[in-house]
């Protein structure tokens, strides 16, 4: 498919009003009513996470889940609506709302996910289900029969998958908002389903046990040499490539300022105030900013 006719079919999705997410991160029950067709293989589902689905002539992937089974099923309901041949199902990675749908899928589902998330799922997956159990009473019973599944087909950095017609490369670039978060990049129509890697206007949240504010760049980067044309996030509306040079630039000030911070003497406590004041106003109206005492927790710990 041509990049212009991606672009084109894309505009109206660009255009839509960024308001409409402005609850978003809450819509943690999915709804099969809140499904868009992005370009002639791409779809999604607008909630807590945006789920993306691809289908080609001989295959159809799903990206992400849903939280828990109930959430899972929906997902299927719409998918089975448009699938064509094998299903596929991958994960951005292993947070509940990501993985813990499983259930809610086929029997004959073939699951992808890359070595070092099966690991951290493995490893980390049951306390952060307990974690997210403890929000809420809605996810308390969304997350009721939720455990850790496996994987049919694990890899170790990239893997393409051939749909027919379109492919979809899952790539691991190392740790960032995890330690295993993957890109999905749908060729030929350069759409990129980015998980927490990259957001729009969203503000980062680093959890991994290997992430670093640093390291997080760098695979940003690496992702923005792909050059989508389209990219669909996790938890905020989509947009373009300028989504990369926007969240870099608050990735950049963060640590330039906590480190500042750091060497004028500040505690943690206090850089957290102080860069907090200054990020929300030099980036009004970003998703999330409680996010940001974490990851000025992890900046004051980066700085010399």
């Amino acid at each position: 498919m041509q990049r212009s006719a991606v672009i084109a079919f894309c505009f109206g999705l660009l255009a839509l009003p960024a308001a409409g997410f402005a609850q978003q991160p809450e819509n943690i029950v999915l709804n099969d009513k809140d499904v868009k067709q992005l370009t002639p293989h791409v779809w999604a589902i607008y909630g807590n996470p945006n789920i993306g689905i691809v289908v080609g002539s001989k295959g159809t992937l799903v990206v992400d889940t849903g939280l828990g089974k109930r959430n899972g099923t929906t997902v299927d309901a719409v998918m089975e609506k448009l699938r064509k041949g094998k299903l596929y199902l991958a994960t951005t990675h292993f947070h509940p709302e990501h993985v813990t749908g499983q259930s809610g899928f086929p029997a004959d589902t073939v699951v992808i996910r890359n070595i070092a998330q099966q690991k951290e799922l493995e490893e980390s997956g049951a306390g952060m289900i307990d974690f997210f159990r403890s929000r809420s009473d809605v996810n308390k019973e969304l997350l009721v029969d939720a455990g850790i599944d496996k994987a049919d087909i694990l890899f170790d950095n990239e893997m393409t998958l051939d749909l027919g017609d379109v492919t979809v490369r899952m790539v691991y670039f190392g740790p960032a908002h995890t330690n295993g978060d993957i890109v999905f990049f749908v060729e030929p129509e350069k759409v990129m389903i980015s998980g927490d890697i990259v957001q729009n206007k969203f503000t980062i949240l680093p959890i991994g046990t290997k992430t670093t504010i640093k390291g997080w760049i760098s695979v940003l980067d690496r992702a923005a040499e792909l050059k989508p044309a389209l990219i669909l996030p996790d938890h905020s509306p989509p947009g373009d490539s300028a989504m990369f040079a926007e969240q870099r630039a608050y990735m950049v000030d963060l640590l330039a300022q906590t480190q500042a911070a750091k060497s004028q003497g500040k505690s943690v406590e206090d850089a957290v105030k102080v860069v907090t004041a200054e990020l929300q106003t030099k980036y009004p109206g970003w998703l999330r900013p409680g996010n940001a005492t974490r990851a000025i927790t992890m900046a004051y710990k980066e700085a010399p």
